[in-house]
């Protein structure tokens, strides 16, 4: 008699509920989470200690991030698969993690089905990606076409980012804008992601080359 074998997961997301309402979705007689992790550093220390099949991962933590988990994990444990769930859903953040050698990319607007039929997938060795831009993502994991004046930046962002090319810092940002100063550093976060660039100086000549925001 066989028995199949389970696929052994961790979860990364720093937000708790999130956490454990996932892993209540997805627990099943072939699915086993063995960790739930806040940050991709908690991921690295527990794959010390134990093996896993697959790691299910948000973009945006503190300590180390989706993107920077997924480059140290295929450096330190190739065979382990990595799949993002996220609420982006930016064809370049897509990109940008499959870049950095995410076996999928799943939005967190996707069904149950949907999320266990993109692990299934993921352990067959298939690229897996949000059906939104399924199309776009898998036709240009080599080549990232920055189409800039197809990404949106909210008010919020464009106040932020004109504040930025002006060299303010995040703290005169918060007062100038009346929020607070992790606010601040969220929005650049969510924009450096956004616009696919590597950090602040990257921000900013992308910003100025594009004219990103209202004068």
């Amino acid at each position: 008699m066989t028995t199949n074998k389970k696929t052994r997961l961790i979860i990364a997301d720093d937000h708790s509920i999130f956490l454990e309402g996932i892993t209540a979705l997805i627990s099943s007689d072939s699915i086993d989470v063995i960790a739930n992790c806040k940050n991709g550093q908690e991921v690295i220390d527990v794959l010390k200690n134990q093996n896993a099949d697959l790691v299910i991962s948000d973009i945006n933590m503190p300590i180390m991030d989706g993107i920077t988990l997924t480059k140290n994990l295929k450096k330190l444990h190739p065979e382990v698969k990595i799949m993002m769930l996220s609420m982006y859903e930016e064809k370049y953040i897509i990109n940008k993690a499959l870049k950095a050698g995410a076996d999928g990319y799943m939005s967190k607007n996707a069904s149950k089905d949907e999320i266990l039929s993109a692990i299934k997938n993921c352990m067959k060795g298939e690229t897996v990606v949000t059906q939104s831009q399924g199309k776009f993502a898998k036709s240009d994991i080599k080549k990232l076409d920055k189409q800039l004046k197809e990404i949106t930046l909210t008010d919020r962002e464009q106040q932020i980012l004109k504040l930025i090319t002006k060299e303010q810092s995040n703290g005169d940002i918060a007062l100038a804008l009346d929020i607070s100063k992790r606010t601040v550093e969220t929005h650049k976060k969510n924009m450096i992601l956004k616009l696919g660039a590597n950090n602040t100086v990257g921000l900013i000549k992308i910003a100025i080359k594009n004219k990103l925001f209202e004068n």
